[in-house]
This record gives structure tokens, sequence and C-alpha cells, in this order.
């Protein structure tokens, strides 16, 4: 009878950052590996795995003989490199460019300095993982995926995109670290074991020390050597990945399940810890992707190509957002000097993005003519598709003078004049001038807007109309009806089009004792209501004017204070509401509960370039992105659109959302582990600001509905004020880009790897075989969509479109 293979592979799974900060990560790699060498020279049979380009570009740079070693290690066969990603990172909340851009530096960095493209992705310690993931991963060149969390029943699988990508997957049966020889012992028969029940021939068995370094010890190879005479039933070669892979019988590829799923729900209390974290992250994101598609705009518009200093430094810009999107620190596990530290590098990836927005646009406005009566002030839309909507802008502008506001075709607008976010009052000299307006910018394109002094009839002034104390009220427009009860609590919001009542009662802010630790777990200790919620406190009115009302709701408990501004624009079918909370109550979470009017409902939540239909179960929390629509059976319903949170779920009839989360920085689970003495840290104590958009359909919404709520809750539009100048180009609006298919979403423009070219990337949401024109610039193309899939294209010079992986190379 033929022995069960157990490939064991030796590995360090390494946390860059965990219970300690970046520097001491480095020196974690640089021992590990040098410790993962050593095993080599001595025993002739030993091969190491390992992942993460990141950590060869910091051996690269501080250890360059080590690094050389290593290359040639990697050419002998014995040193196997896997992941082909920058880094581990959390596979769950990240956007969808982020882990394009993962595997797009990953791959072509193994594939510069090894001459590898991996073909194995691998995250084992991440805390579950996208379903969008299959198609990624394929399309960045590899064909298999390795992870731990969750353990499945099916340790080897087809795992299966939306798109209908596959490749195939092992869900690890043991840990990926073993420090001794009973923990070998214990992987070893948990992977025979697990091979068993799924009726394979062989099975993956990591072995080495982990999380903070270490790799393969001697002692881990002793063991194994002790192991293969204890057990004669097993062959227990040292291998990889690649040979188990590829020592599959083509009966057993033929048979293994199929599984479509969204991995979730692993350590589910990341997905609300440290708010501000969060919110840094999304930022960031937004930043990066504005900078991206600003830096392609200017190249279409000047018809020049991207400067290599530019594409540069976007590389650098989304290689330190990655390394902070590691899983456990954007999951909120780290110490709190490590979470600070990548706050701060993730806040200064997002100046440096404004630093090349901010240049862009001046090379474009320098190439305009912009003489003339007024003073130009121009809009730039940095996304895909036309703006339709409101802006505010604030202005320098003589105190003394009126302001009248005109179009791009020269015709007067309306705009309404608000307070600026200076507080000093001008009277004599200089001064401030805050406006809200309706404005239209094309896509990837700009509008130029002129400022004049003088008189407008068409200027409505809602400085002087608030500060009115209300008991309850009504906010409306054509297209929502907006209530307040007399106890100050929004009740109602009403889409007068499709006469539809969303809510079946009155919003409410809930707390909970949440005494889990940073992961979610529960220690045996409580994660219950509390009985007690913020209190409403008061209610006035901010603003009341022809363009947009504005009305604040402030709701306290002890020191706990939240104060809501509900905005309701003219033309609007959402209410704005802008959050400013203080929150001061250690180890409890506060919600915000809607109670929904739908019996019976499904939720529509956005993740990695995608939009997921999920089945909700009762009190659970759920991952999302930047909307979530909780829908009826006709599918009527209620959606929000947000800027900084991540996590969900539905109580009943109520779709909650948790908005402060004080657990402790990095605890865990363990014996006696409280010790007041200590003294602890609790995260989202203080000050955060976040917004929701909240929409109310009496019809279903498409998914291009939900991505436009999205957008205009990470207010897409910059401006910049400009002098009077010549230049060569008369132009008032401009457009970039074009995209026929509504069910086609723009997810970026970069500037291209290799050469001058422009790549962009687009991604179908609806499910549909598509084909439809794009058009860059003067350069038109046709393209074609499977449902749901991820479509890249590379416009290069003129040479005709030509479509690309996620790598950029030819398909």
């Amino acid at each position: 009878m033929k022995k069960r293979t157990l490939y064991m592979i030796g590995n360090s799974h390494i946390d860059p950052v965990w219970f300690w900060d970046w520097d001491e990560g480095l020196q974690e790699v640089k021992a590990t590996f040098a410790s993962a060498l050593d095993r080599l020279r001595e025993f002739s049979e030993a091969k190491f795995t390992s992942t993460s380009s990141a950590f060869f570009e910091w051996i690269e740079a501080v250890a360059p003989e080590m690094f050389e070693e290593i290359r040639a290690r990697v050419k002998e066969g014995r040193w196997e490199l896997t992941g082909g990603w920058f880094i581990e990172p959390d596979c769950i909340l990240p956007c969808g460019e982020a882990f394009v851009r993962q595997g797009l530096y990953g791959q072509r960095y193994f594939q510069e300095k090894f001459g590898v493209t991996c073909r194995t992705g691998s995250n084992v310690d991440s805390f579950g993982h996208n379903s969008m993931l299959p198609q990624i991963l394929k399309k960045s060149g590899m064909d298999e995926y390795v992870f731990m969390r969750p353990r499945l029943d099916t340790p080897v699988f087809v795992w299966e995109s939306q798109d209908g990508s596959q490749v195939n997957a092992i869900s690890l049966p043991s840990e990926y670290t073993t420090w001794f020889y009973e923990p070998t012992k214990e992987a070893v028969e948990m992977s025979d074991e697990a091979a068993k029940k799924a009726e394979l021939s062989s099975m993956a068995c990591c072995y080495g020390v982990g999380n903070h370094g270490g790799g393969p010890t001697v002692e881990n190879i002793r063991a194994i050597y002790r192991l293969r005479e204890e057990k004669p039933e097993l062959a227990l070669p040292f291998g990889t990945y690649r040979e188990f892979f590829d020592g599959m019988t083509q009966e057993e590829r033929e048979n293994l399940p199929v599984r479509r799923e969204f991995f979730e729900r692993v350590n589910t209390g990341c997905y609300s810890m440290d708010s501000v974290l969060k919110k840094t992250n999304r930022r960031t994101e937004g930043r990066l992707f504005t900078a991206d598609l600003m830096i392609s705009m200017a190249a279409v518009f000047c018809k020049k190509p991207v400067k290599k200093s530019r594409k540069e430094t976007m590389k650098d810009l989304w290689k330190t957002l990655l390394f902070n999107q590691f899983h456990d620190t954007l999951g909120g596990t780290t110490v709190k000097p490590a979470r600070d530290e990548a706050i701060a590098q993730m806040t200064g990836a997002g100046a440096g993005a404004k630093k090349l927005w901010t240049a862009c646009m001046q090379e474009m406005m320098g190439q305009l003519n912009t003489r003339g009566e007024g003073f130009p002030l121009i809009l730039f839309n940095p996304s895909g598709r036309d703006y339709d909507g409101p802006m505010a802008a604030e202005l320098n502008w003589f105190c003394k003078d009126g302001l009248i506001l005109k179009d791009p075709k020269g015709n007067e607008i309306p705009y309404q004049r608000v307070h600026t976010t200076a507080k000093v009052r001008n009277y004599n000299i200089g001064g401030r001038r805050g406006i809200v307006f309706h404005a239209h910018v094309p896509a990837l394109g700009f509008a130029v807007y002129r400022t004049f002094v003088g008189e407008s009839d068409l200027c409505c002034d809602s400085r002087e109309s608030g500060g009115a104390k209300l008991e309850g009220c009504v906010m409306e427009n054509e297209c929502l009806r907006v209530v307040f009860d007399s106890s100050g609590a929004l009740c109602s919001l009403y889409d007068k089009k499709n006469g539809f009542e969303a809510l079946s009662g009155p919003v409410t802010f809930p707390l909970w004792t949440d005494e889990r630790d940073s992961w979610g777990g529960d220690q045996g200790r409580p994660f219950e209501p509390r009985g007690e919620s913020l209190s409403f406190e008061s209610l006035e009115l901010v603003e009341k004017g022809d363009l947009r009302q504005v009305v604040r709701a402030c709701y306290r408990l002890g020191g706990s204070v939240l104060r809501q501004d509900f905005i309701l624009y003219r033309d609007a079918d959402y209410v704005e509401v802008t959050n400013r909370l203080f929150w001061d109550r250690e180890w409890q979470m506060l919600k915000m509960e809607f109670p929904l009017a739908m019996a019976e409902k499904k939720v529509w939540r956005e993740a990695a370039y995608q939009s997921v239909c999920t089945s909700v179960q009762d009190g659970q929390e759920y991952s999302m992105h930047r909307f979530v629509d909780a829908v009826g059976p006709d599918g009527a319903g209620l959606c929000i659109a947000n800027d900084a949170k991540y996590a969900f779920s539905m109580e009943g009839n109520r779709l909650c959302f948790p908005v402060a989360r004080s657990a402790i920085y990095a605890q865990g689970n363990g014996v006696n582990w409280y010790n007041p003495i200590e003294g602890y840290e609790y995260t989202d104590l203080g000050k955060q600001e976040f917004t929701f958009l909240l929409s109310p359909h009496g019809k279903g919404l498409s998914n291009r509905d939900r991505y436009r709520l999205a957008q205009a809750a990470g207010k897409p539009l910059l401006y910049t004020t400009d002098c009077r100048h010549a230049g060569g180009k008369s132009l008032t609006e401009w457009s970039g880009i074009q995209i026929s298919a509504p069910n086609v979403e723009l997810g970026c423009i970069k500037a291209a790897e290799d050469g001058d070219g422009l790549v962009v990337r687009l991604f179908e949401t609806e499910g549909k075989e598509t084909s439809g024109t794009l058009k860059l610039g003067g350069k038109s193309c046709t393209f074609k969509a499977s449902p749901y899939e991820i479509v890249t294209l590379l416009f290069d010079g003129d040479a005709a479109p030509v479509p690309v992986n996620l790598l950029e190379e030819g398909c």
C-alpha cells in the first residue's frame, strides 16, 4: 500500500508589526532569514518557504550578502517564494485596488530580483478572505492559495469567485507554527487525519517558529527525523507548496469540491476595532486613488507621459499604505505605539498624494486661457462618472463685495452663502466666503466656473437663519421627507417619489458592555446590552436656504456626546449626516440603530471590487466597505453610505452600526490576563468624525446608484481658484473619459509600470455579460466584461488599447 505523503514545509509566518513596531519586525525578518540559511547549510534535505516582497526589499537594503545567498537558494530550488504579494494583509477590509497593487508590486519584484513569478498565494494568518480573491490571484499569475483562517471541513478545494475564476486552495488543517517535538507531532497527526477524511494521498504540513520569526529550528528538523521512524506508514519529505500541488493526482484534482464563499466573520471584532485607524485607512485609499486619477488626467489633457519621478513616488505611497494594511495592523490588534506609527505613515502617504494632485491641477490650469471677466473657480472631478450634485467651496473674497457665480456656459446660477471654517469676522479688509451651489463636472475632467464682484439676485444667505430650538421638525425636498419627533429622534425617512417609508420607529443609540478582546473573542466576559443609551439633549436649526437645510441634533450620556448635522440638499435623494462623537466609555460599544420598515430583507454591501448580496444571521457582525443596502423582497429599502466604517449587523428589524468600540489595545485571551495595576489604554476614547448618507428607496437600486452614493460620501470634487492668464486652450469644460456601459465602474487609472502608457481598470457590477466602449482622451476602444469581471486595459501611444492582466502583462 502506498504511503500517504505529508510535505513538511519549513516556514516562518512573520508579523512585521504586532506586539512590536516595524523596526523590530525588520530585525526579526533578518534573524529569521539568517537562521533559515543556516538550516539549509546544515541539513541537505531542508527547504524553506516564505512570503512578502517587502521583507526581501528590507534584506536587499540592509544585508546585501544575505540577499545574494537567498537568490542562490531560490535558484537551487530549496527556498520557495510564495504569496506573490507585498505583505500578508487583512484580506477583507482593504479596497479592491489595494489587493491588485499587492500582487502588482510583489510579483514584479520577485520577477525582477529572482526571475520567479509566484504561483501560490499565501496568507496563512489573515482574518478571513474576500470572495473576489480567486479572480485577483488568477489575474496576478497565481493558481493556488493557502490560508488557515477559517479552518474548513474541506482542507483542499477549488475556490471560485463571482466571475468564475478558480484557484486550488488549502485551508491548513494544523497551525503554521510548531516550536518543539510535541507540536510538530500534533501538526503531522492533524494533517494526516485531514488527508484521510478528504481521501487525498498527500497533504501540506507546516513546521517552524513564527509570528516573531524564527523559522525551522534544529529541534524541528530532528523531530521530523524522529517522526519518520515512529510513523513508517507516512512519507514525510521536506517539501514545498509547489511540490504538494504538483503532486496531486489528476483524479484528486477532478474530485476537489468547489466552494463559492466569502470567508469572513473570523475575528469580527476587527471590523469595528479602532475607528481612527479605520478612517485613516479609508482616507488614505481615497487620496491615493485621487492622486493616480489626477496624474492620469494631467497626462491625457497635457498630452505628455507621466513623469518617472511621479510614477516612483506613487509606487512608494501605495507601498506605504499596503504595508500598513497588514492584517494585525489594519485589524487593530497591534500595540498602541505600532498603531500610532501606522497612522503616521498612512497620513504621510495621504499628504504625499495631495502634493502630487496639486501639482497636476496647476499643470492643467497653466494650459488654460483664463482671461476674461470674473475670476476662475475650477472644479476637478477625479472619477469615472460625471458629477451632478452639491458643491461647497470657500473662497478668499473681499468682505464688502457681493458675489455673482456663473457656470461654464456663462449663465448666472444660484448659490447659498454659508458660514466659513475660519471664524474671524472681517468687516473692513480681507475676508472669506463660504458658498454652496449645484455643480456639474464631467468624468475625469474639469469645469471652469467664474465669480464676479456684484450683488446677485440668485444668492440666499443662510448664515443668520439658524439658532431656533426645535421640538421636532420636518426637512423636505422634492425627493425626501425627513422627520424628527418631539423627543428629537430621527423617526422617518420617506421616499416621496415612490411613496415609501424606510423606518418603523426612531433611530436610537444603545450602549453595550463590550469586554471582548481586540479580535472580538469573548473571553467568557460580557458582550451584552447595558439597557442605557445616549439621550436627546437638543434639536436646533443651523441653516435654512434655497439649496440646503441643516438641522443639528445632540445626544448625551455623561461625558459622551454625539452631535449630528443633518444636511438636506435641494435635489438630493439622500440626507447627509455628519457625526462628531466624543466618547468616554471604557469597555463599552456605542451603536447607531435604524429600525427598518421591511419585514423580510437581504443586504447588499460593498467589498473588494464587488457588491455582495448577503443573507445575514441575526445579531452577527459583518464587514462592509462604503455602503450597505438593506432591502425587502421588492427591492425597496434603505441604503447607507459612509466614509469611515467597516462593520454592521442586523438585529431583528434593526440595521445596526457599531460607531465606537472601546476595547483594550493588543489584549487577547489568556488565563488571569487582567491586572488593573498594569494600566490599560482603550480604543476610540476621545473625538472621532464620520459621515453617513441615508437614502430610502421605494424601488430597487442598481449597483451604479449604490456606488454613486459611496462616491458622494467621499466628497469627490477638488477645487481651486486661479488668476487670469493666457494659455493655449480656451476651454470651460473638459472630460477625459467616457464609459458606455452603466453596469461598469471605473476602478482606477494609473501610469503603466513599463513605458509611457496608462492603465485603466474597470469592473462589472451587475452580473451581466457586457460589451461597451471606453474613450480615454481622444482614443476609443471596445471592451468585453464577463459577469463581475475586473477588466484591465493598457493605452500606450499610438497603438490600439490592449487587455492586460493585473501585472500589466498581455493577456
